[in-house]
This record gives structure tokens, sequence and C-alpha cells, in this order.
């Protein structure tokens, strides 16, 4: 879903990748330090072009840095100069981003096109912003006067006299000039690899009998040919194979399209892609790219990214062991096969039947409870009541009004403060999938939080795109407990866009760094498992009945199983993205990296001519950061821990406390910062370990 190593040119990859992480400002090994090479003068033009979609914007951002430039260094203030800046990028972002998003969810493809080239025209614009001489000389020249500045004024001018260092503004002008080349073919490559990954049509044709197992009622929705299934492989499609379908070879097969998805063409620009940001890192002085991108983040640098899992991992080991153990003997009583071996795309299938065979808990009846209209009740209920909000759906209004609403599914709704009256913001929902629409769940911003010189406000506006599962015509969207983690965990990043109180839109909302960004999602998921929140929604969609108390007790007991095999999934992904990044020369086989990683962490036999890295699309945008999600859990957890030892987590109180200590400060300050602020200590990971099964360990 956000969270920025180069926090103007994140804005736009965080909206195209996926949902969302104190910064540090050391100058970095053998950075070159401004002087004579800067007298040369290195000038970047901006060369969209009038017929880029984004054209009327572009020139409206260029003729307002052009204003800010033009002032005599004299007249130079807070309110001309950073404040200003601040305003532009806002306005920029606000005016193009709609356009560049159409790309991730239209169902016209002329539009899509059109989004891509935005985004791309966007990005250009972005990269280009920093990289402006004259502009870094206004801002220096205005820092030069030692301005008296509030704090929040005060990290804003460190942080953008940062990025312009990380834009490269103390090199010469000839590595400037390459390094400008770098970010324009990254930026390009970057769409490609995003795009190639959405329009992936990726099918397993499958039999009747291949499908055995598999819920009748979601093989009906599948397109068909000749009595056969024609299969997606991605989505909520490519888990109800892997969780039901009783035949193994069938698991298999679909498993190993899923992770060729995209193609070797992927695998070629993402080695382009490596090699380009290892180019980039040595021009800025950085011993690899994972240095650059951690140096904004709470790790700081990548050897505090390796000493992270060189701690957790063995802990981790010790319950993947367990959890493998368990998993195989349930195959060989399943199979009814002494010698069977537990294999990766067994996993779904065999947490399912543990579910049901150990914990009486069936994963299909269990989504009877949860159809989507009623979670989305209950969801929005849970976070107006805790929160203090009021929701109002104005679609409808929206739609009559001309506002963009790409598809017969989207909603549109205000966030509203109940005690005050007060509008926070809004957002958008697209909840099912569809051909060509961004395929995971994430929340998109497009429109940032900005107060402006005269006191008025633009609020925020974001956008929930997820794929749960679709409506049938004899049965409504029913999700199952994952995906109501989801759909949670989502709404979590919407929230934190949307109840920010930052009057500058380079701090508002998930503007923090990359490493903590999803810590507020995370927390967020604790909720779906608490019998009286659950009571709040569950209800079967054709009787009404809650669901049973001896199934969410199962549910409950159940909560840890195959945690440890999960985290390492998560271990394998985040060490495999560090090991792509930390490369001395940038000259990386990625698919024999993968083997070699996914050998390394996980406790499955790796198997050849498999690249899933091709179908990984946070290998743009939240590349050398993918260990942010482990990372960011141990604060999420650490920061439930005060909601369940209060023994209320519905609490208003706390609620609104954890709402203005840190959904509400957004990157006004450091991230670690925020969570000792609410925490009321240090925070540890105790919490962390006992939410996956390892308390003691």
């Amino acid at each position: 879903m956000s969270r920025h190593e180069n926090t103007h040119t994140q804005l736009l990859l965080i909206s195209i990748a996926v949902a969302a992480l104190a910064a540090c400002s050391s100058t970095g090994a053998g950075a070159r330090s401004a002087g004579t090479d800067l007298d040369a003068r290195f000038e970047v033009k901006d060369d969209s072009g009038a017929d880029s979609p984004i054209a009327e914007p572009i020139a409206a951002a260029n003729a307002a840095i052009d204003a800010i430039v033009a002032i005599p260094d004299g007249e130079r203030t807070y309110a001309n100069t950073l404040f200003a800046l601040d305003g532009v990028v806002a306005t920029f972002f606000n005016d193009a981003r709609m356009t560049g998003f159409l790309s991730q969810v239209s169902t016209d493809s002329d539009e899509r096109d059109r989004g891509r080239a935005a985004s791309a025209d966007l990005s250009d614009w972005f990269t280009l912003l920093n990289k402006r001489e004259d502009l870094f000389e206004a801002v220096t020249t205005f820092s030069s006067t030692g301005p008296d500045l509030d704090p929040v004024e005060q990290r804003y001018l460190d942080v953008t006299l940062r990025d312009f260092r990380r834009e490269g503004m103390e090199l010469s002008a000839e590595d400037r000039a390459r390094l400008l080349e770098v970010d324009r073919e990254l930026n390009v490559l970057g769409i490609e690899f995003s795009k190639n990954i959405a329009d992936d049509e990726t099918i397993v044709v499958l039999s009747p009998d291949d499908l055995r197992g598999t819920p009748q009622a979601f093989l009906d929705g599948l397109p068909q040919s000749g009595g056969l299934y024609l299969l997606p492989v991605k989505g909520a499609a490519l888990g109800r194979v892997l969780g039901f379908c009783e035949n193994g070879e069938t698991r298999k097969k679909v498993a190993i399209a899923a992770s060729r998805r995209a193609g070797t063409k992927n695998v070629d620009i993402l080695e382009k892609m490596i090699l380009l940001r290892s180019e980039k890192a040595q021009l800025l002085g950085y011993a690899h790219i994972a240095d650059f991108q951690t140096e904004t983040r709470m790790a700081g640098s990548a050897d505090a990214v390796w000493a992270f899992y060189d701690e957790l991992r063995p802990k981790l080991r010790l319950k993947a062991e367990q959890d493998f153990s368990e998993y195989q003997a349930a195959k060989r009583q399943h199979t009814q096969d002494p010698n069977a071996q537990l294999q990766t795309w067994d996993l779904s299938f065999y947490k399912n039947w543990l579910l049901r065979e150990r914990y009486a808990v069936d994963s299909e009846k269990v989504r009877e409870y949860f159809p989507i209209e009623a979670v989305t009740e209950g969801l929005f209920g849970v976070t107006q009541d805790l929160y203090g909000l009021r929701y109002v759906d104005i679609t409808d209004r929206a739609r009559s009004d001309g506002r963009p609403m790409w598809h017969e599914d989207v909603k549109l709704y205000e966030v509203w403060d109940r005690d005050s009256g007060t509008l926070f913001g809004e957002f958008y929902t697209d909840l099912h999938p569809r051909p060509n629409k961004y395929s995971h769940a994430a929340q998109f911003p497009l429109r940032l939080r900005k107060r402006w010189a005269d006191g008025t406000l633009t609020r925020p506006l974001v956008a929930l795109v997820c794929n749960f599962t679709k409506p049938t015509n004899d049965r409504p969207a029913l999700l199952s407990h994952d995906e109501v983690e989801t759909y949670f965990h989502e709404f979590g990043h919407c929230l934190h866009s949307i109840l920010s109180e930052s009057d500058l839109s380079n701090f508002a909302g998930t503007q923090v760094a990359r490493d903590f960004v999803e810590a507020p999602s995370q927390m967020f998921e604790n909720w779906i498992w608490d019998a009286d929140v659950l009571g709040r929604f569950s209800r079967h969609y054709q009787t009404g009945e809650q669901l049973p108390a001896d199934v969410l007790r199962g549910m409950i007991a159940a909560k840890n199983l195959g945690s440890g095999l999960s985290a390492e999934s998560q271990v394998f992904l985040g060490v495999m993205d560090m090991r792509f990044h930390t490369d001395a020369d940038g000259v990386v086989d990625t698919t024999a990296v993968r083997r070699e990683v996914y050998a390394d962490t996980r406790t499955f036999e790796a198997l050849p001519n498999l690249f899933s890295q091709a179908s990984f699309g946070h290998m743009v945008g939240y590349h050398a950061g993918y260990y942010g999600y482990l990372w960011s859990l141990v604060y999420a957890q650490d920061m439930f821990s005060r909601f369940r030892e209060g023994g209320d987590i519905m609490s208003p109180a706390l609620g609104k406390e954890y709402r203005d200590k840190v959904l509400s400060r957004g990157g006004t300050r450091d991230e670690i910062d925020l969570v000792r602020d609410f925490l009321g200590r240090e925070p540890n990971s105790d919490a962390f370990l006992e939410h996956l099964g390892l308390r003691g360990e």
C-alpha cells in the first residue's frame, strides 16, 4: 500500500506498486562534495511534451517551480520557498495522479495506455524535480540564512536537502547527466515490468477430475471450453485451487505455472533494473543500492537488515520445522502413503485439511458466514466506533457529478469526525477482480492532504483496490477469513492516509519510512481474531446466524497453524530482494539467486526453471525494502499489545490516543518516536514472537 527513499518520486512508485518505511542523513561512502563541479551548469529540462496526457499539470508545475526559483535571494522565506515547494508537489500530484491510476483499474484499453503514459511522465517530473540545480540553490540559500523553524518545518528542510543530495546534486555535471539517464531508464523499465504482470493472462486448462475437491460454486464461475475449465493462475482463483484441490499433481502444475507468470521478458527487465540501480548507487557513492534505499528507513543500512534476519531466522526455523512435521504427517495420513513428501504447493491444502480434521474448522463453511456486504458493514462499524468516525456513501452523488467512477463495482465514501463534524477525506472501494485490473490488494493515494497559506485545506482521497471472490448467480461474494484479514489490512492503510493531520503534503498520511508503513495496517489485522468483533458482522448468507462459537474457538486455537512456514516464505522473499540489491557490480542471474536463496531459507527443495521474481511486483518501488513486512510487524504487534493488555480492543479512548499519536502524525516525526510515545516505553519484540507462536523460544 507507502513510504519513501525519495519522498517525492516515491509518491508515484507507491501508487503503481501493490499498498505502504528515522531518516539517516549521513553522506554515504565516497560521495563527492560540492565545489567547482557545480559551477558548470547542468540544465535539466522536462521534455514530456505537449502530447502528454498530463501536459497541463506539468506546465503549471514547471511554471510554479520557476516562480520559486526567481525570488531574489534576499527575499527568501519559509513561506515563499519551502512551503511553496510543498504546494507545487501537492498540486501536481493531485492534478495528475488520477490519470495514471486508471492504468491499474480501467476497463478501457485506451484509458489504460493513457494512464501508463501519464505514470511515466509523472515519474519523470518527480525524477527531474530534485535534479534542478536552480531549485537546489534556492533551497540551500534559504537554509544558509539560519531560519527560525518549528520542528516539523526543520524536518522538512532537512529532508529536502537530503533528497537533493540523494538525487546527485553533489556530483559533477557529467555524472548528474548519467544519473538522470539511469533514473529515466528505470522509470520506463519499471512501468513495463508492472504492465507485464498486470497483462499476464496465463491459464491452466483442467478437467473436472483434475479439480476434484475444489468448491463447485467457485468452478461454476470459471470460463469453460469443451468441458474443460480455464483457470487463471492469480488472485482468488489460484488460492482456491491450491487450498482445496485434492489432486496433488494439479496443485503442482498450477503452482509452477504461477511461478512463471510474466515470463522471461520480465526476468530480463528485472536484471536490467538491478544493473542500473547498482550504477546509480555507485554514482552516488554507496556500496550498493540497498544502502541507498535503507538510508531513509528505520533500518538505516543493509547491515541492519542482515542483522535483523540473522537474529530472527533461527527462531523462525524452530517453528517452521514443527510446522513441516505437522503438515507432512497430515499429508501421509490423508494420502495413506507413509513416504509422502510435503511440497510447497501442498501448504494451503494441508492447512485447510488440518483446520477441518484437527480443529473442526471448514474454511469453505466459514466463508459462508462472511458475505462481503456484512464484512464491509462490520469493518466500517468497528473503525467508526474505535476512532470516532462517520462514513457517508456518496456514490450516487459522485456519479451524478461526473467524478471518476471507472466501473459499476466502484463506490465512494466520505470520512467525517463524529464529534467535531469535520470532514477528513474520501475513499473509493473497488473490491472484485476483472480482466486487466491490478491483481493484488493495495491502497492507492490519489490526492494528498495539504493546508494552504490562506488556511484552506485539500483533503486526502485514496482508492482501496482488492480482488475478493466475486458473487455468482446464486451466492453473494463470500470472503474467506484470510480475505477478511486482507480487507482489514488494506483499510488500515486507508485510514492512515485519511486521518492525517499534517499540513505538509510531504509528511501526510502514509508518507512514513517504508519499513514502518505496514505497521498500522498489520496491527489492525488483530481485530479479526477477536470473538466480539467477529460477532458484530459474521452472519450466514442464508440463515443470518452468527459464526458458531465452537468454530470460532477452533479458528483461534489454529491461529498459529503454519506460522513458521509462512514467516519463512516472507524471509525468502526479503532475503532474495536483498541479495539482488547488495550485489557488488549489479550483474545478477536472478533465477540462480532465487534458487540459492530458496534452498537456504525454506525447508523445501528448490525446483529448477522457476522464476517467480518475474511476477514479484515489489521489485518496482519496494526493491531492497521487502524486509519491511516482517520488520514493521514487530512494531505492529507491540503497539497492539496496549489494546490487548487494556482488556478492551474496542476502547474508544485508546483508539483516539492511537489515532492522535500515530495515525494522524504521518511523517512529521521519526517513526520510532511515534511508537515510543504511544507505548510509553521502548519497543520490544515480545508481542511479535508471541504472535508467531514463538513466545519463550
